[in-house]
């Protein structure tokens, strides 16, 4: 038990750094969109009319241009409606980056310098970012999962996280008062660890629930999370480590995927 301890400080203190991607918040993603539809409108203003008008011929049968334009216009205004705290609108991020992709596809096949291609390419790189919010890529890949977490619904698991290493701390703090290879402050320097992933997750759901950027405090929380995953393996069949992988876990892999991190860490 002694050495799980000294590992847990060991790790704390060198820990590797983890990266975090820039999570867009709800506002973020909705400004996004936005600019998505104004990229959308100056992209068809910029179309010749010829192609505009015309029916085109493909694997999936006949389009028309015109109603696909439209459609395309409709389902990015649906997106933009429908995020709401509660609802991260992913089908409807599916549905426009599928619709973008196919319009990325055909001007992959015409001359360079085709009316709108400009205009296209800008908008690219907005339908890009996108789908980064969504957990994908652009152009869209064949049975992509196109997925995003909320706002509310990482600031929910954020504070469950913060409960639940609540009620590990003092089942942990039980346990190790019972282990004659503890010292007192050992347990103080373990238990203080759990109670520090409590603080992570308090500040990390504050700067959510506040719409400010937050990728660091997820890196802090996770790394953290990480050294005391790597400590705590030693107690495979204690009750800490039981709510450790089970409960807790679930939590840490939300908040991981809402910043597109993996959890458990990969070398456990």
């Amino acid at each position: 038990m002694r050495s799980t301890i000294l590992a847990l400080i060991t790790a704390a203190l060198f820990v590797s750094p983890l990266h975090a991607a820039d999570r867009l918040t709800d506002k973020d993603v909705k400004a996004l969109v936005e600019r998505i539809d104004d990229g959308r409108s100056r992209f068809k203003d910029a179309l010749d009319d010829k192609i505009k008008k015309e029916i085109l011929r493909g694997p999936s049968g006949e389009v028309d241009v015109d109603k696909f334009l439209d459609d395309f216009k409709d389902n990015i205004e649906r997106l933009r409606d429908r995020i709401k705290p509660e609802y991260a609108a992913s089908a409807e991020a599916q549905a426009v980056l599928h619709q973008a992709s196919q319009i990325d596809n055909f001007f992959r096949q015409q001359p360079a310098g085709t009316k709108g291609e400009s205009e296209w390419n800008r908008m690219a790189g907005d339908l890009k970012t996108l789908a980064m919010a969504y957990g994908t890529s652009f152009p869209l890949p064949e049975n992509a999962q196109v997925r995003r977490l909320g706002d509310r619904e990482v600031a929910g698991a954020l504070e469950s996280l913060s409960k639940s290493a609540g009620s590990m701390k003092k089942t942990l703090d039980d346990e190790l008062k019972k282990d004659p290879t503890v010292d007192k402050s050992m347990r103080e320097s373990i238990v203080s660890a759990v109670d520090n992933l409590s603080k992570d997750a308090k500040a990390l759901r504050s700067r959510v629930s506040d719409g400010k950027p937050s990728s660091a405090e997820a890196e802090a929380l996770l790394s953290h999370a990480a050294a005391f995953d790597a400590a705590l393996s030693a107690r495979q069949a204690s009750a800490a480590r039981s709510m450790w992988t089970g409960t807790l876990a679930k939590q840490l892999e939300t908040v991981a995927t809402a910043y597109r991190l993996s959890w458990p860490p990969a070398n456990r």
